[in-house]
């Protein structure tokens, strides 16, 4: 199983990314990217459950 995940506001506001290696969304993400230039953040689960539709789960920004 694996997690899909969508980044809100911050460096990857809009990002869509899946982790395949976990089976469940943890409480907190560290998103970075390297490549054109270092960005980095600490996002935060928005919900308790993914959204009824596509099954993302939401995390929101909370810090760099």
């Amino acid at each position: 199983m694996s997690v899909r995940v969508m980044f809100e506001g911050g460096p990857a506001d809009g990002v869509v990314q899946e982790y395949p290696l976990l089976d469940r969304a943890l409480p907190s993400l560290y998103w970075h990217r390297d490549e054109p230039s270092e960005l980095r953040g600490i996002y935060h689960l928005l919900n308790r459950d993914p959204d009824p539709d596509t099954g993302v789960w939401r995390y929101g920004f909370t810090s760099p």
